[in-house]
């Protein structure tokens, strides 16, 4: 059992498969209190067979930030996505952060990748995956794709195609609660074909 390190930490190589949720704006006591209430059951069971902890927000506490830096292990200054927007000095007009051409560094997804797992990256909008698919090929057996954009998925660019037919079930509404579904659906059918280490 190997490690991979980025920005002086390790992080075990899985051994088995192995998951992470990132619930956007999930504020922790939704969770305390939907399993107190017995309304949360599959979550509920995380939290009694596998690992769950809260930790500190990136600052600004929005989606870029702190998903870069879950998936690189440091905060804002070190991988470089401060915002949702970034100022363009030379035009002095607000830019939308579209993909990774501002990131600096690597992130642990790439990492593991280049350390032969097979890594499968799953996000709701196409924004975040043409951010988090920061190094990830799928010549190294990597797969991430958006639930937006998966009628759209190629086997070059995302490690996957025909992913409305695969998975079964027709594109959600961008702003639906069933984005984010489509989402996890496909991680779980990743995992049960076995194609996804991490």
């Amino acid at each position: 059992m190997g490690f991979v390190e980025l920005h002086g930490r390790q992080y075990r190589i899985p051994s088995h498969p192995t998951v992470v949720v990132c619930v956007d704006g999930f504020d922790p006591e939704y969770l305390e209190a939907g399993h107190k209430d017995g309304i949360l059951p599959n979550m509920s069971s995380w939290l009694k067979t596998g690992f769950h902890a809260a930790a500190r927000s990136a600052m600004p506490s929005v989606t870029n930030p702190n998903n870069l830096s879950i998936i690189t292990g440091a905060p804002t200054r070190d991988h470089g996505i401060s915002g949702n927007y970034f100022l363009d000095k030379q035009t002095g007009k607000e830019v939308m952060v579209l993909d990774d051409s501002t990131m600096y560094g690597s992130t642990i997804l790439e990492q593991m990748a280049n350390s032969g797992v097979r890594v499968a990256a799953i996000t709701a909008k196409d924004k975040l995956r043409r951010i988090i698919n920061h190094g990830l090929s799928p010549s190294k057996g990597s797969i991430c794709f958006s639930a937006q954009n998966a009628q759209a998925c190629t086997l070059g660019e995302h490690g996957i195609a025909n992913v409305l037919e695969w998975l079964g079930r027709e594109a959600p509404a961008m702003y639906s609660g069933d984005l984010s579904l489509f989402v996890l659906d496909a991680g779980v059918k990743l995992l049960q074909e076995g194609r996804a280490d991490l």
